[in-house]
């Protein structure tokens, strides 16, 4: 078969923006998440960072149970708006709002309380969110069958993320924060224009995509029995490609977990930041990312995604914990391996490091999420399904609830490095702290990178998927 003969149908540079730009309020809400939170509310509000974890935690497995049943029901709904947006628009204020509120500052409120109003409103955002992003992933192998053009939606959709959470982070950290991380001020205008952010690009997204809706698949009336949900389940998550980037995203949502907020600790801990100092990191990191992301499609241009996207993630694994690997074994050494804190050449280093590790990371996960998108056609050839939802949110219902683990273990670790001991000093806290992370931070990678080499589906096979299945060009 020869490869030219088979034109998938593709998308609109202008639809692929459109799409992609919903990413900005994902970002900003993982920036919240995997950066501020823990830090906020464990050295500035003075919560336990034990109880804080645990909110996240517990907010996290009710958001995976909820993942499954806003998947499958998109999957399966049938409305004049189709399958994915009346869910998206429902969305789009609580999750503004809740993320507005959750940075506001409560007190005096007793810890049991405080621990109470974070649940709640964890819960809010994360099932807000649900009802967004897990229909908007669904939309992006239904706009584009292209197997190239696919890297480019995945690009556009991680380069606008990372604008977004990178963009939010900068602006935080120098016109906010300004000369400490634990300013309680800064992060009340984080609240408002993280959560404004979260507005505009949510709901736009959802109306520059409508117009999109009587082109897209519409369903066959279902059954939602669950004897007969149960036995098409089974069929659709029996595919073996599937099977290796969830156990794989299993293992690397672990490690997610437990860097929750470790980036700021470091910061403010470990390398003895303000953040006006870092604040220039964030847009270097964005704008690399985005670069990269420009970049993607022309990389992966006749190459295979698989081996690009392992090569990047071992690259990263590599040089990744370095900087703290050689901070750590300086002492025991006679010749200094790594200069000193608040020096000029460490600040290169470090922004240097920040944006390459950035880059790298953010572009293998491109291609990563380009070779989901392969896996719905490769399901629907042997099921005569389509099932997005299902695919993409039973995956990360079990990798919530083991990224809920990691988040229980971060909390841990910041309990166990003496954080919230007042007899044990900063730098022996943050020493403990860097030593288990450097440690986590190799390991886990490893094992989750090994197993993407078992994605069998390539170029030929998805040509041939799209053939079969009639998601042609016409001439």
């Amino acid at each position: 078969m020869e490869e030219r003969v088979i034109q998938a149908k593709g998308a609109t540079n202008a639809t692929m923006f459109n799409y992609g730009f919903g990413a900005i309020g994902v970002g900003i809400k993982n920036n919240l998440l995997g950066v501020w939170l823990l830090l906020y509310y464990n050295q500035v509000l003075g919560l336990d960072a034990i109880l804080v974890s645990a909110a996240m935690a517990l907010a996290l497995v009710v958001d995976a149970v909820s993942d499954p049943f806003v998947g499958i029901l998109s999957d399966r709904f049938r409305s004049k708006w189709g399958r994915r947006h009346p869910f998206m628009y429902l969305a789009v204020i609580p999750f503004a709002l809740s993320f507005y509120l959750i940075l506001q500052d409560p007190r005096p409120l007793t810890d049991g309380d405080l621990f109470i109003r974070l649940l709640v409103l964890m819960m809010v955002m994360r099932l807000s969110m649900t009802f967004y992003e897990v229909p908007r992933a669904a939309l992006a192998p239904e706009l584009t069958k292209d197997y190239d053009q696919r890297n480019t939606i995945s690009a556009w959709s991680m380069g606008l993320g990372w604008f977004g959470g990178a963009g939010i982070s900068f602006i935080h950290q120098f016109y906010f924060l300004k000369e400490s991380f634990l300013n309680a001020e800064g992060y009340q205008l984080l609240a408002f224009w993280g959560g404004l952010g979260i507005f505009i690009s949510t709901a736009y997204t959802c109306i520059a995509t409508h117009k999109h809706i009587p082109d897209l698949h519409q369903p066959p009336a279902r059954s939602f029995n669950p004897r007969i949900f149960l036995r098409e389940a089974r069929q659709t998550l029996a595919n073996k490609s599937w099977l290796v980037l969830f156990f794989s995203g299993c293992i690397y949502a672990m490690l997610v977990g437990i860097d929750t907020g470790a980036l700021t600790y470091y910061n403010q801990f470990f390398w003895e930041w303000q953040p006006q100092q870092v604040a220039i990191w964030s847009l270097t990191s964005a704008i690399a990312v985005i670069i990269c992301a420009v970049f993607a499609p022309v990389i992966a241009s006749g190459r295979s995604k698989r081996n690009i996207a392992v090569s990047l993630f071992l690259t990263t694994i590599m040089i990744g914990p370095l900087p703290i690997f050689l901070r750590l074994i300086d002492p025991y050494f006679d010749v200094q391996l790594f200069p000193n804190n608040g020096t000029d050449a460490l600040w290169w280093i470090l922004g240097i490091h920040a944006a390459l590790v950035s880059s790298l990371g953010a572009l293998g996960f491109i291609f990563i999420g380009s070779m989901s998108m392969e896996i719905v056609e490769d399901v629907e050839r042997d099921t005569g399904r389509r099932e997005e939802g299902l695919l993409g949110t039973v995956n990360s219902f079990v990798q919530k609830l083991v990224g809920a683990g990691g988040v229980l273990i971060a909390g841990a670790i910041v309990a166990i490095a003496g954080f919230d001991d007042p007899n044990v000093s900063n730098e022996v806290a943050a020493n403990k702290f860097a030593l288990i992370h450097v440690i986590v931070g190799f390991i886990l990678p490893i094992f989750s990178t090994l197993l993407v080499l078992m994605y069998k589906i390539d170029r030929n096979d998805h040509l041939q998927n799209v053939s079969d299945l009639g998601y042609v060009e016409k001439d």
